[in-house]
């Protein structure tokens, strides 16, 4: 689902040998603004944060400032080791399924007729895999986005806060304080985060921030397909009307 395999082993690390730090996952479906809340998270509250992958896609020392990204480095029971000793705080990105830890969690959830399409691209124009975007839409090319959504948002657990990609790219102030209350830290700066700045540092990652662009891009059979298997998650989620591929 990204440039390489997880971190496995950062994963189970973070729940071993003891009581681990105060450990939040940052969760979504690929493309799906992971990366816009990290960014909030260091713009607005001065939080640094993590991954289980690399942040190899990220080359200019300007744009992981901006992104606040930390690296883990080799030795990931080192790095936990280190954060529980000096009582930090950890903020870690994944696009995998919640596993059997205990750990908090904020899910970004975006418009899936956007995010398959914005996955789409990120396969395509970064990565270069020769995949169709009926493939994403299938999830053959990793988890199907309402398994995502369905494995993230019915967990019965009272820490894990849903907020919602088009939220965050608005700076929505209720969300903001929503984030506030739930990793306790003050917004200390106001939301002014410009996406043409991003697209400028990176454009292939960066493409537009617009699901009215990505949803009209998914047309015909790739609409239908997506109707078909997404569809009722889709509305279940608060995003768009039935829909149908064909043309009258």
């Amino acid at each position: 689902m990204t440039s390489e395999p997880p971190r496995n082993d950062f994963q189970e690390q973070s729940d071993a040998n003891g009581s681990p730090p105060l450990f939040t996952w940052l969760a979504s479906y690929p493309r799906s603004g992971n990366t816009l809340l990290r960014i909030i998270l260091s713009s607005c509250f001065g939080q640094f944060s993590q991954s289980i992958y690399s942040d190899a896609e990220f080359d200019d020392p300007a744009l992981l400032h901006a992104i606040g990204s930390e690296a883990v480095g080799p030795d990931p029971q080192l790095f936990l080791n280190v954060a529980r000793q000096n009582k930090r705080s950890l903020f870690v990105k994944t696009h995998e399924l919640p596993g059997r830890d205990n750990h908090r969690a904020i899910y970004v959830l975006r418009d899936g007729r956007s995010s398959v399409v914005s996955h789409y691209h990120y396969l395509t124009d970064i990565l270069h895999k020769k995949v169709s975007l009926a493939d994403v839409i299938l999830g053959k090319c990793g988890v199907a986005w309402s398994d995502h959504v369905d494995a993230w948002t019915a967990i019965e657990k009272p820490d894990i806060l849903v907020v919602r990609f088009e939220d965050l790219a608005a700076g929505n102030i209720q969300t903001l304080e929503r984030i506030s209350h739930f990793i306790g830290r003050p917004v200390f700066r106001e939301f002014g985060i410009s996406f043409r700045r991003l697209h400028a540092q990176c454009p292939l990652f960066f493409r537009s921030g617009s699901d009215r662009a990505n949803i009209a891009e998914l047309q015909g059979k790739d609409l239908e397909l997506f109707e078909e298997l997404h569809g009722s998650t889709l509305r279940r989620m608060g995003y768009g009307k039935k829909t149908s591929g064909k043309r009258k």
